[in-house]
């Protein structure tokens, strides 16, 4: 946090926040800030300096300023953080009563409550006041936590932190000052003055305390201050040590009255003294590390000689001292203890560091011969039992690592420097025993004192028990450092101090006595560790593994050879060694002594610890025939033993099963001895549980048999065949015992301690869980109708059909839902632990059964069983309670406890999760939830509360914190697209009342609006990007989660809008977060994912900011993505859009498949293709539970030996890491594709929404090279992604056509030439020519590369390439300008017609056009055969369009390129030509009225403009023409199928995507004739060849539609002629298609034609009609001659159907000729008409010798010569009056105004024939 951003208001909570912010900062971050850094933080910690050392003492009240702001109501006050405002009267108020509470300065109250008044959204429900109380409290132990982590920052002996060294040399420094300023003395008075509960009577005086819930907290934030002052003075003293009159001080007030908590122990802030005070007197230094001797020059004990002095004199017992009471006399103890070991290991230490010079001079040597004299002091003062009873007794020393440490150094360095005492306590323990021992025999009772010594080793035995029990740090393995012979030299200099130690673990209970037997057990049983304890428990001695368990084997014979009944007396045994037990002369019936049960006790603990350390030590004592442990141990529970040693029984077979190795042979004895039956037997279970647990109220033996299923289930898969033989196999009775025995009747029986129900239930419901944790649903689960079962189903089974059914098992866990929360949301309370437990079980329970129902539901169903399965996802929502609400509401508010309970708000939100995915459970909830309004705001806070509890550390707490987290924005993002509104909504604070897109999202606080979820999850996005070092910053799994809510946000057309403008108002959120990048090359998964959805929420703010025209906020983003901080106006450089790509890894290397030893490798590979299941980003990964519970099947129905199952288990773990690894290239794959998609969309929508005035084109088109460029070095062709590789074409592929865009516009606003244009555009010509420069040549040569490499890729791509490289030629081939100049005048007609002829000398060739012809020519042919491939290929049509175009384009560049050879002799062109013919029918197809697809039109144009292209160079026509492509044309139906003969010609309209039928079929026709044009345009009309195709392919199709384009032709053009005034060719008067062209006599036939046929067609039309009229009265024999041959006979009425039909579609053929007949003869009169007009009249010679225009009718007469003479006398022959009257008759059926159209045709040619001088 900068502190400089602005004025910080004085409010007593806001500049102690923020500093403890700041030192957090600068304390846990390494490097990574600037210079400067340092300074400022410098400057923060002298401005509060003063603070620190005027400790929580605020500035006094003043009545001055009292008065000032009381006239504050009417003229207002001068404030820092609001400037000059008037008060109201309650404000002042309020700030009188907080300045009297606290003894405050009535400004400082008054700030403080202006601060409350921004905080209220933090604390909804809480008056101002109240708030203000919070956060005085809540400043205070911000300011003494800020001041902690200063002093432990300081340089010292015991720990260093990870910091700047000029930043931890500066807080030492400051630290050092302050503590010689007097902190620490004002640490405690502040401790003395600021206690619970003198704050709460002050709260209560004043009316001031909290509601509930935040009483808890304010209690918690009181005690966490004072926690946090003893802390100081405990990291003091452990760093540096402490001053002589502080720790004078501190031992006086510890001596006389140190506090205690509930059970007599010390509480922590004691505890923490003590602490210190240890630490004060420890130079264990010297001995724990190698520079020890340095660092303990600089303690106070070496530096201050006369502080030895001190200390001796006021610990040294004097002969004549009174003792001081118990109370007190445990301090002075400990610290005399610790004082002598720090005295005997400075007599160990070099004499140099003795004669050193400190403050007073020399250390006294005869000073350090105290030492003994001081330890036997501190024994004597029984400091053992006061290190057990008040400060090992809690579990604060395992909580606290250098609590540990610190009492694990005092009792090693007692052992090893004290030895000699160790040994002295043992010799008095077996005295005393002895003596008591003697007493015993005798009858009599010892004397009082009598085992006092033996007291002192036994409380020596049960520290190290205590200490080592919950040893996280692993500080038990310094007793065996040893027994590492290949252990190189450790951090221990002493040579001889592991060896003590182990000493002292080997001989202690080799020669001690029966009553010291149980204490040293128990604290070798602490002291275990794998291997060495075991190899220490192996050997025969007189303490061995072996010893212990015939001793329990003797004990079980002895019982069973009792022959009196077991349960008229106690049995008595021995261990069965004097060693142990000495036996003296009992009476016949032996009793067991309670030692001997302690002993039995303790032993069996030191076997379950050495079987929960070493698996391998399990193994052996479970096989081991002679000892016959688990028999023995089941044997002694079914006998007549103290339940005590029943439940340790249990205890110890829990840890013996606890291997995969030895549960079978566990459950095998466990089933043999029948403890659990359906019989109420005596020597059950159940009776053990009816007759004494329930008399005792006390529940040891169940607690300890539960412990033992849950162990024997988590240690291996259920045995199904449990039991076989002598009932059906299964559990089935174990479930029986522990639900309806032990779990359903809980809640109603006694308990002498009421938290151990809590204890059942959570050993119960953690035991069901794991059954459902391990079931999955089968058909074969569900029982047999009308037979018994075989075997049992497995317990889950039982267990989820309960679950799904109103059954009791159901009950009971919903209830316990409801109480547990009330009483862990109500108060703290003994067993806590406990409920919280239970608590999770059950949420992990439900979640698990809701997670199985729909599997179960199938399951049922395939089996075909009758089975009432009500469903739990109905259930759950059944309103229970006096507020009729729900469990799922019950939930909600659970997660209000993430900060207390972690663990069960991370459950609750995943049972949310599940639940809310059925559709009934999210429409119920929100209703639910939102029905009160104080209900809705609390569980709205409670999740808001939760998302920003916070995570220290990496313990279990912190990562379910997390989970929690995780779980909330999970859930948010899975009802988000659910129907509106939805609770999403509700949590993220969008209106319900209204529609939800229209809501108006506010900061907290403005209008009243409430902080929500989105607030929560924007502020841990910016807490994330606050780092010091932007560039290395983690992000997690959570930052990941919110970033892609937040897209989903910005994405989803409902809640975009809303979000989009929070997000500008909080100082444009994504353009600051886009800014802050992250190295891609080192960024972890997380990290790219996160920056995936950013990148993508970004790209929804820019379409919807160009959407709805918000310049402002698209100006914003185009600036950050574009500008550069160093060179703002050449973004090109290295802007931020390019950055965000910049080291994104393209390729990810495939993992290694290791070699199978076992496992066939094709077998295997198919059965984990058969575990993939879909991810959320599209791909797949493997599931690896599948696979290992497929490979576990496999493992258990293999019949091989341990060994070999050995084996094939390592074998399984190998497939594991293997496929793990599998998963991990897979996420990091579709991770990558998906980041790349992400930042091309962003570029993409950059590019197409913001305009010129934001975006310019000179910077748009720099940008648009440079990325280009960017793109096409990184993407490397053959190795890229294939994901990546598709989406990166097409990003070229939209990138260039932008290109294309700037260089047309910026062309058409040019006045200059295209050479002087290319240089401006893309540089002078010379860089034009360089390869690596940001030139179209470097992009044109790396799209030619990847086309090249591209076969085995993707059509996708292939079609994003051709696309590319098709906008790219024509931006080279873009149409000139208007300043281009004109064309050769003087070109000639031919170079014209043929581009191929076509000269460069007449312009400037083109500077990019010649560049792209080398470029494309540098690849040979193989880029020419890839491309003509692709364009005659089977590929996508799409693909073979864009390449016909590439084709086409690369032509019209170039049209003398090898290509076109290339293209025509491999045969490509053949098979062009070819494929119009399969291309017919489809055709055909594209004419119908709703056509399929009109992919093979689009195609057939695209060949038809590649040949037509072809077709304008005279090889390419010739070619074309010999190839038989108009042939083909002519042969194609499909241009025979007019729309005015299948459908209307007017009724299908073009509409947004498919085009009339007319228009479709144009887009046939006008090709083909395009085709026809450019080949007599190439070729030129006297190429006869040319002509007789095209008149073929004319004459092929329907004469009519031939006609009409004639006449079409001339009525466009009334002085064109198009036939030759020739009657008849020369030779052959029947072709009418000759090497001279079409001549009129071939019209002329076609119009006699046309009419005889027409007049025949009319008299076949009459005939037809009369027979259709009169086919009622036909006869049969009639009928019959009307129909074909092959008619089959049939009835009389069938066969008159039969001619009507026939005679009615020959009348409709009949027409539709005859139509066609008389449309061709009116057709042809008029192209007759037009010609004579041209030949015979507008011919006729005008005597004008100034004309000098040449026309077309007198180009003709002069070049005719003698045909226009005889045409006349041709027409004169035809148009006789006969035939006059059979044109006009063929119009007779027709309207008047066609026949008077006719007539005037035929009348004015008459005329013309007649007056023509020819």
């Amino acid at each position: 946090m900068d502190m400089n951003e602005g004025p910080t208001p004085d409010d007593l909570w806001t500049p102690y926040k923020e500093l403890v912010a700041v030192v957090e900062g600068y304390l846990a971050h390494e490097s990574g800030g600037a210079p400067y850094a340092v300074h400022t933080f410098e400057s923060v910690l002298r401005r509060h300096k003063q603070t620190f050392l005027a400790l929580l003492k605020n500035p006094a009240k003043n009545l001055a300023s009292r008065e000032e702001i009381k006239r504050g109501i009417s003229e207002g006050v001068n404030l820092p953080s609001v400037g000059r405002t008037l008060l109201s009267k309650e404000l002042v108020d309020e700030a009188i009563i907080i300045s009297d509470m606290y003894n405050v300065n009535e400004y400082l109250a008054l700030e403080l409550l202006h601060t409350a008044q921004r905080q209220l959204p933090r604390h909804p429900g809480l008056p101002r006041g109240l708030v203000a109380v919070l956060l005085y409290y809540d400043g205070r132990r911000a300011l003494v936590q800020a001041l902690k982590e200063l002093v432990m920052s300081t340089q010292g002996v015991c720990w260093s932190i990870n910091a700047r060294e000029e930043i931890v040399n500066y807080v030492t420094r400051y630290v050092e000052q302050l503590i010689s300023d007097g902190l620490l003395g004002n640490v405690l008075d502040s401790l003395q003055r600021y206690t619970l509960e003198g704050e709460l009577q002050l709260l209560q005086n004043n009316r001031a305390l909290p509601p509930h819930r935040h009483h808890l907290r304010l209690v918690a934030t009181i005690d966490n201050s004072r926690k946090l002052l003893a802390g100081v003075v405990f990291a003091a003293a452990a760093q540096r040590g402490l001053g002589r009159d502080m720790l004078l001080r501190l031992l006086a007030e510890q001596t006389t009255s140190p506090t205690h908590g509930p059970t007599g122990a010390l509480d922590e802030i004691s505890l923490a003294l003590q602490m210190a005070l240890l630490y004060a007197l420890d130079l264990s230094v010297l001995h724990r590390r190698e520079d020890g001797e340095e660092l303990a020059k600089k303690l106070p004990l070496i530096q201050d000689s006369d502080l030895i002095s001190v200390l001796l004199d006021e610990l040294t017992p004097q002969p004549n001292q009174i003792q001081d009471s118990e109370k007190t006399s445990g301090v002075r103890a400990l610290c005399q203890l610790a004082l002598g070991l720090a005295l005997a290991a400075l007599k160990r230490a070099p004499q140099s560091l003795l004669r050193r010079g400190g403050v007073g001079g020399e250390v006294k040597v005869e000073l350090l011969d105290q030492d003994e004299v001081l330890v036997d002091a501190a024994i004597d003062g029984k400091v053992f039992e006061y290190l057990d009873e008040s400060i090992l007794s809690t579990d604060f020393v395992a909580k606290e690592e250098y609590y540990q440490r610190r009492v694990h150094t005092l009792i090693t360095d007692f052992i090893v420097l004290m030895h000699s005492k160790l040994m002295e306590m043992r010799v008095k323990a077996d005295e005393a025993a002895r003596e008591v021992q003697m007493y015993a025999a005798e009858g009599l009772s010892p004397p009082a004192g009598a085992g006092q010594s033996r007291t002192r080793l036994d409380a020596l035995l049960r520290c190290v028990e205590r200490l080592y029990a919950h040893d996280p740090l692993g500080l038990r393995h310094d007793y065996w450092r040893a027994c590492d012979t290949g252990a190189h030299s450790h951090v221990y200099r002493a040579g001889g101090r592991a060896a003590t130690l182990y000493k002292f673990v080997r001989l202690s209970g080799s020669l001690v006595c029966a009553a010291l037997l149980p204490a040293y057990l128990r604290a070798l049983a602490a002291l275990s560790v794998a291997r060495h304890t075991w190899a220490l428990l192996a050997r025969r001695d007189a303490l061995s593994a072996h010893h212990l368990l015939t001793a329990l084997a003797r004990y079980h014979a002895n019982l069973r050879a009792d022959p009196a009944p077991f349960f008229n007396h106690l049995h008595s045994s021995s261990l069965g060694a004097s060693a142990i037990v000495t036996p003296a002369a009992r009476p016949g019936k032996l009793l067991v002594r309670q030692e001997e049960v302690e002993a039995m006790i303790a032993a069996l603990r030191l076997i379950a610890a050495v079987a929960r350390e070493d698996s391998a030590a399990a193994n052996n004592i479970c096989e081991n025939l002679q000892w016959d442990a688990v028999n023995v141990m089941f044997g002694l529970i079914c006998c007549h033993i103290p339940i005590q040693l029943k439940s340790e029984l249990c205890l110890a077979l829990a840890a013996l099963g606890g291997t995969a190795a030895t549960a079978g042979r566990v459950w095998a004895g466990l089933e043999a001895t029948q403890l659990v039956t359906s019989s109420k037997e005596k020597r059950t279970l159940y009776a053990e549980l009816q007759e004494v647990e329930c008399r005792m109220e006390e529940y040891p033996l169940s607690r300890a048999f539960l412990s033992l299923l849950d162990s024997l289930c988590a240690a291996a898969p259920l045995p199904r065949a449990l039991g076989a033989g002598v009932r059906p196999p299964g559990l089935d009775p174990y479930v029986e015992h522990t639900l309806n025995r032990v779990a359903l009747p809980s809640p109603h029986r006694s308990y002498a301690r009421p938290y151990e129900k809590w204890q059942v239930l959570s050993l119960c419901y953690r035991l069901f869980a794991r059954w459902l944790d391990q079931y999955e649903p089968a058909p074969s689960d569900f029982p047999a109708v009308g037979r018994e079962a075989d075997s049992n189903p497995p317990p889950g089974f039982r267990l989820l059909l309960q679950l799904h059914t109103k059954s009791e098992f159901l009950r009971l866990l919903l209830t316990t839902l409801d109480e547990a929360y009330d009483l862990l949301d109500r108060q703290s309370l003994p067993g806590k632990e406990f409920i919280e437990q239970s608590l999770v079980s059950v949420l992990q329970m439900l979640e698990r059964a809701l997670t199985l129902e729909r599997a179960l539901l199938a399951a049922a169903t395939e089996a075909g069983r009758s089975v009432l399965i009500v469903g739990l996802s109905k259930l759950i929502l059944a309103p229970e309670g006096p507020d009729n609400s729900d469990r799922l509401v019950t939930c909600c508010k659970i997660v209000q406890l993430g900060a207390s309970l972690p663990a069960a708000a991370a459950r609750a939100v995943q049972l949310l999760c599940r639940a809310l995915q059925a559709p009934a459970a999210a429409r119920h909830l929100l209703p639910a939830v939102t029905h009160r309004h104080a209900l809705a705001a609390e569980i709205r806070h409670g999740f808001v509360e939760c998302l920003e509890a916070e995570e220290w550390g990496d313990d279990e707490d912190s990562k379910s914190i997390r989970q929690a987290k995780e779980g909330i924005i999970m859930l948010l993002q899975q009802v988000l697209p659910t129907a509106a509104p939805n609770l999403a909504h509700f949590l993220l604070g969008y209106q319900l009342g209204e529609d939800v897109s229209r809501s108006a999202l506010n900061e907290p606080g403005a209008a009243g609006y409430p902080r929500t979820c989105l607030h929560s999850i924007l502020d841990i996005l910016d807490q994330h990007i606050s780092g010091h070092n932007s560039t290395d910053r983690e992000a997690n799994n959570l930052i990941e989660s919110c970033y892609r809510l937040l897209y989903w946000l910005c994405a989803r057309p409902n809640t975009s809008a809303p979000v989009l403008r929070l997000l500008r108002s909080r100082d444009y959120f994504l353009c600051r977060h886009i800014k802050a990048t992250i190295n891609l090359e080192t960024a972890s998964v997380a990290q790219v994912s996160a920056r995936s959805w950013l990148v993508r929420a970004c790209a929804c703010e820019a379409g919807a900011a160009a959407a709805g025209r918000q310049h402002q906020a698209l100006q914003a983003q185009v600036a950050a993505l574009t500008h550069t901080a160093h060179h703002p106006t050449q973004e090109w450089e290295w802007c931020l859009l390019r950055r965000t790509l910049e080291g994104l890894p393209v390729t990810v290397e495939a993992a290694s498949e290791p070699r199978w030893e076992l496992f066939n490798a094709q077998q295997l590979r198919n059965a984990i293709a058969l575990c993939d299941v879909p991810t959320g980003l599209g791909g797949k990964r493997i599931s690896v539970s599948r696979v290992h519970a497929l490979l576990a099947r496999e493992l258990a129905a293999l019949n091989a030996t341990a060994p070999q199952r050995n084996l094939v288990v390592m074998e399984i773990q190998k497939v594991l890491d293997y496929v793990t690894e599998v998963n991990r290239q897979r996420n990091l794959a579709a991770t990558l594709s998906h980041y790349y998609d992400s930042w091309r969309q962003l570029t993409e929508i950059l590019f197409c929404v913001a305009p010129h005035d934001i975006l310019n084109l000179e910077s748009r088109k720099n940008l648009l090279l440079n990325i280009i460029q960017d793109l096409l070095n990184k993407i490397p062709p053959a190795e890229v992604l294939p994901q990546i590789g598709n989406l990166a074409s097409g990003t070229i592929l939209l990138l260039l056509v932008n290109l294309r865009h700037c260089y047309i516009l910026q062309k058409r606003d040019s006045n200059l030439k295209s050479s002087e244009f290319e240089t401006t555009f893309f540089g002078p010509s010379n860089q034009i020519m360089q390869t690596n420069s940001l030139t179209l040549k470097f992009i044109l040569h790396k799209i030619l590369s990847w086309i090249l490499v591209s076969g085995g890729c993707t059509q996708k791509m292939r079609v994003n390439l051709y696309g590319a490289l098709l906008n790219y030629l024509n931006i080279v081939n873009l149409k000139p300008s208007p300043a281009e100049p004109e064309e050769d005048v003087n070109a000639t007609y031919v170079s014209r017609l043929d581009s191929s002829k076509a000269r460069s000398a007449g312009r400037e060739e083109s500077t990019l056009k010649s560049m792209v012809i080398d470029v494309i020519s540098g690849f040979g042919d193989n880029l020419c055969s890839i491309v003509c491939g692709d364009c005659i290929g089977g590929g996508h049509d799409v693909c073979r369009m864009v390449a016909l175009s590439c084709l086409d384009t690369l032509i019209e560049i170039y049209p003398r390129t090898d290509w076109i050879t290339t293209f025509i002799n491999q045969g490509y062109l053949r098979s062009l030509i070819d494929s119009l013919l399969h291309d017919d029918e489809p055709l055909k197809e594209t004419l119908d009225a709703n056509p399929k697809s009109l992919r093979v039109l689009y195609v057939y144009e695209s060949k038809m403009a590649l040949l037509i292209k072809i077709s304008g160079t005279r090889m390419g026509a010739e070619t074309v023409l010999a190839q038989g492509a108009l042939s083909c044309l002519a042969c194609m139906t499909s241009l025979d199928c007019h729309p005015d003969i299948h459908t209307g010609y007017g009724t299908h309209q073009d509409t947004e995507f498919v085009p009339s039928v007319a228009n479709r079929f144009r887009q046939i026709l006008v090709p083909a004739l395009a085709l026809c044009d450019a080949l007599l345009t190439t070729l030129g009309t006297q190429n006869h060849s040319c002509v007789i195709h095209v008149t073929h392919f004319l004459l092929s199709h329907i004469v009519c539609n031939l006609l009409t384009y004639a006449r079409n032709i001339l009525e466009r053009d009334g002085s064109r002629v198009l036939f030759r005034p020739s009657l008849a060719p020369s030779g052959n008067d029947h072709d009418t298609t000759t090497a001279d062209g079409p001549h009129c006599g071939a019209i002329l036939r076609l119009l006699q034609h046309a009419t005889a046929r027409a007049h025949l067609l009319a008299k076949l039309l009459a005939t037809a009609q009369h027979q259709l009229t009169n086919v009622p009265t036909l006869t049969s024999d009639d009928l019959k001659k009307l129909l074909p041959q092959d008619t089959a006979p049939t009835s009389p009425v069938e066969t008159r159907a039969q001619v009507v039909t026939l005679l009615r579609e020959r009348v409709h053929l009949r027409r539709l000729e005859l139509q066609y007949c008389e449309h061709c003869v009116e057709a042809a009169l008029y192209l007759v008409w037009a010609h004579v007009h041209v030949y015979l009249r507008a011919s006729v010679v005008i005597n004008n010798v100034n004309d000098t225009t040449l026309t077309v009718a007198k180009a003709w007469r002069g070049a005719a010569g003698s045909e226009l003479p005889e045409l006349r006398k041709g027409l004169v022959a035809v148009f006789n009056d006969r035939f006059a009257e059979q044109l006009l008759d063929t119009a007779k059926n027709q309207a008047p105004v066609q026949r008077g159209f006719l007539d005037v045709l035929l009348k004015d040619i008459k005329s013309m024939i007649q007056f023509s001088p020819l």
